[in-house]
């Protein structure tokens, strides 16, 4: 059981070495942040705390500013840099040769002791640098007398000069940053190599356990995933092969086991459907609306017969009476006898379409493209001079194919254009879309019409139902439109906001016909 590969097991192992792998890289981080922590400081200290001859230079050589500015300047601007010349030459006095000499006390290496010794002997009290900073803090008392502010100027300009030569017989400090660099660079090859070392150990261990953990867990879910997208598509003879001894192999034994449980089950289902069907057509057949449409269209086509034909006899006959009558009669007469044959025809019409509604047998269907079928119903509609001036947006992204009745489902896509096409103002504007989806295509018109309120939505699709008062309706064009949709094994659905806010009609139809359209 120990040797057991279980996928608990393989996380296991897999999260030990992501384990290990974080260790060796927070090694060799933290072992590199830690020597440069240390060679910074050395650099810090060597920087920030070295004595700094040039800027003590500098800030004597700063004192020949205000000299120059005493020279040139007039007698009433002479004060201010007398001042100034005053405060710079204490700066030097109280804060820079102090602090320079501070940081040179400070260096800790001893091997700087005769060097110290020789600074300290240069800044001592009576040197030749303190001699001459108090030389030029005793001329600058002199600078206040006009006549000799000239010349007072010239000689403190020279002794500057003297004062600056003094300090450049200071050496510079003997630097101990080479020995500080050698280290650093040491330690820093030697940081170099661990860190590339370990990120090479880390990037292949990281790819072998990407290989393995593929190669155990990805590879079987990928196939089970892939497995599962057929079983999905309807094809549930597909048989999950995985050749391991882990959980993987139990779960695509349970989805072969699911799949059989589902086909069994499909059969069972689609048996009971095909059964239930053929029970509800028989019934829909003998129901009494259809056997009352049947048997009424057929005892009123003979009557309707016998009348257009004696109306079209008698209208042949008028010129025969044309002397015997006045003209006004006449005229009466053929009205009367027009308006008969209209009405007849339009009965026929009627009892036409009641023996449509209610022929409910399958029809023979076959695999056509859907797209064709509505293309070529846009067609037919543009040519209708009643339906001229609105507009018919269709855009199929392509071919669509599907088992269906091309005359039945042409019937269809014509009977909802055309209601949406009349219930819209000139202008207005019909949308068709084709959504495939894995086993059925939606069909779907959406028009900016008058709307439909929750109650006609209800009573659509009933039998001799019409909302037209000019008298031009049957009321079952979208009864028979229904009931294609339904033998097709479809559904049809209407939507709309309200009056006035258009409507949506979807179709949706089944890719495959059902087994009893396909034996017919």
């Amino acid at each position: 059981m120990f040797f057991t590969q279980t996928i608990r097991r393989k996380l296991g192992v897999g999260l030990g070495i992501i384990f290990f792998m974080l260790i060796l890289l927070a090694y060799g981080a933290v072992s590199g942040l830690l020597s440069y922590q240390n060679t910074v400081a050395d650099f810090k200290y060597s920087l920030d705390n070295l004595p700094d001859r040039d800027r003590l230079i500098v800030s004597v050589v700063s004192l020949n500013e205000p000299l120059q500015k005493i020279r040139h300047s007039r007698p009433a601007a002479s004060a201010h840099y007398q001042q100034k010349f005053k405060e710079q030459l204490q700066d030097v006095k109280d804060n820079e040769i102090p602090g320079f000499l501070q940081k040179v006390d400070r260096l800790p290496d001893p091997s700087l002791s005769t060097w110290r010794g020789f600074v300290n002997s240069q800044f001592s009290q009576h040197s030749a640098v303190m001699k001459r900073l108090d030389h030029l803090s005793l001329m600058s008392e002199q600078l206040e007398d006009p006549k000799q502010r000239l010349k007072v100027a010239e000689q403190m300009i020279l002794e500057v000069a003297h004062l600056e030569s003094l300090i450049l017989e200071v050496k510079e400090v003997p630097s101990s940053m080479k020995s500080v660099i050698e280290r650093a660079s040491r330690v820093y090859r030697s940081r170099y190599n661990l860190v590339w070392v370990t990120c090479l150990i880390v990037f292949i261990t990281f790819g072998c356990l990407i290989w393995y953990g593929y190669k155990t867990v990805l590879a079987p879910i990928q196939e089970l995933h892939s497995g599962a997208r057929i079983v999905a598509q309807g094809h549930f003879d597909h048989h999950f092969e995985i050749k391991s001894r882990d959980e993987m192999a139990e779960l695509a034994e349970a989805f072969n086991k699911m799949t059989q449980r589902f086909k069994e089950k499909r059969d069972e289902l689609n048996h009971k459907v095909d059964e239930r069907s053929r029970q509800l057509v028989r019934s829909e057949r003998l129901a009494g609306i259809g056997v009352l449409a049947a048997g009424v269209a057929h005892e009123i086509n003979n009557p309707l017969s016998a009348i257009s034909m004696a109306s079209e006899s008698l209208q042949g006959r008028m010129g025969d009476l044309k002397p015997h009558c006045p003209e006004d009669d006449l005229d009466v007469v053929e009205q009367y006898l027009g308006l008969i044959q209209r009405e007849a025809m339009r009965c026929r019409d009627i009892t036409s379409k009641l023996l449509d509604f209610s022929r409910g047998q399958n029809s023979v269907r076959s695999e056509n493209d859907l797209v064709a079928v509505i293309e070529e119903v846009c067609s037919m509609v543009s040519l209708i001079k009643r339906l001229k001036g609105r507009n018919i947006q269709f855009s199929p992204p392509g071919a669509c194919w599907a088992e269906f009745n091309p005359a039945e489902i042409k019937q269809v896509v014509l009977n909802i254009m055309t209601n949406a096409l009349e219930s819209m103002e000139i202008g207005g504007s019909l949308e068709i879309q084709v959504r495939e989806h894995v086993d059925s295509v939606t069909l779907i018109f959406k028009d900016d019409g008058c709307g439909m309120s929750p109650e006609v939505m209800d009573s659509l699709f009933d039998p001799f139902f019409t909302q037209r008062t000019d008298g031009t309706g049957t009321g079952l064009g979208m009864s028979i439109t229904h009931r294609i949709v339904k033998d097709h094994g479809g559904e049809i659905e209407v939507e709309s906001a309200g009056p006035g806010r258009g409507s949506t009609f979807f179709v949706e139809l089944p890719k495959k016909a059902k087994l009893q359209n396909k034996a017919a």
